[in-house]
């Protein structure tokens, strides 16, 4: 396609919210603009005004181009709409690491924009109607305010889904609290997924200490482990409880995305067969842990 140049005052960014801000890529990107110019053309489509044009892909390289004060960028002009523009990039980039929330606020811009159903949504984005309604759900149950997190990188993806948005829908204030206390810590997920699960078991005390210094609690339970530490099984048990943990907080989401989206009588009727199956071994567990004062933290949470 041919390669034109447009002033970047012309260029409308409105969908730059679709996408996280990752810092450390922007600064390597500006680096590389500022050494080497433009490799890569932006792409774009006709805005509602004549001269203007709207930014399909491409964002942070407008951004980064406006940082080193150049007057235009290297561009491409797609003569579609907007929303079709939207779904074509996606398909030539599905493969270049857009995350879960990134493609469930693309999966909802498209819903909104356009009222496509979401078997259209699939088509368009060669995906299936099931995985639209697994995108959608995730980015529905997000409150805005960690959307805004998460839009601004100060949160990760996988970290906001598994942990943190399963705390906050019990803990909402206390949860907030924690989430402003973890964000630029750079902590790994499994360290926020041990702070969100001793968090969720604990009393109000301990949950109020966690809160208020996150950072120390970590280095305090490590340092636990490291003086008095578990043995070779109580460490294969400690995982194992974290696993449990971990896939029932992913089992919770799917469910609700698969019953909610398309789930018929007949996989109800099944899913059923299998919960009470769940739900006895997991009294069992639950009765043992109980007997050896496992679920002290539990019953004292208030």
């Amino acid at each position: 396609m041919e390669v034109t140049e447009i002033n970047l005052d012309a260029l409308e960014l409105k969908y730059e919210r679709l996408n996280v801000k990752r810092g450390v890529e922007e600064r390597k990107l500006l680096a590389s603009l500022g050494e080497s110019g433009q490799q890569s053309p932006v792409i774009v489509v006709r805005g509602g005004e004549a001269g203007r044009y709207v930014v399909i892909d491409g964002h942070k390289r407008v951004r980064a181009l406006k940082l080193l004060k150049t007057d235009v960028a290297r561009a491409v002009v797609w003569e579609m709409s907007e929303a079709e523009a939207l779904a074509a990039s996606y398909q030539l980039t599905s493969q270049g690491g857009r995350n879960a929330f990134e493609e469930g606020w693309l999966v909802a811009e498209l819903h909104r924009m356009c009222k496509w159903s979401f078997g259209e949504i699939g088509v368009r984005l060669v995906r299936s109607k099931s995985w639209v309604c697994k995108r959608l759900a995730l980015v529905e149950e997000l409150p805005e305010w960690m959307a805004e997190e998460v839009a601004q990188g100060r949160i990760g993806a996988h970290a906001a889904a598994s942990y943190l948005v399963p705390l906050t829908r019990v803990h909402s204030e206390e949860g907030r609290l924690l989430v402003e206390r973890i964000r630029g810590l750079g902590l790994t997920n499994r360290q926020i997924g041990l702070l969100c699960a001793s968090y969720r078991s604990a009393g109000r005390e301990l949950r109020r200490r966690i809160a208020e210094d996150p950072a120390l609690f970590l280095k305090a339970g490590a340092a636990a482990g490291r003086d008095g530490g578990l043995g070779e099984k109580g460490n294969r048990c400690l995982k194992s409880i974290e696993l449990i943990g971990n896939v029932s907080l992913g089992l919770r989401r799917n469910l609700t995305e698969a019953l909610h989206c398309e789930g018929t009588e007949a996989e109800k009727e099944r899913l059923s067969g299998a919960w009470v199956i769940c739900q006895a071994r997991f009294g069992s567990l639950a009765k043992t842990a109980s007997a050896l004062g496992l679920s002290e933290g539990v019953n004292n949470a208030g």
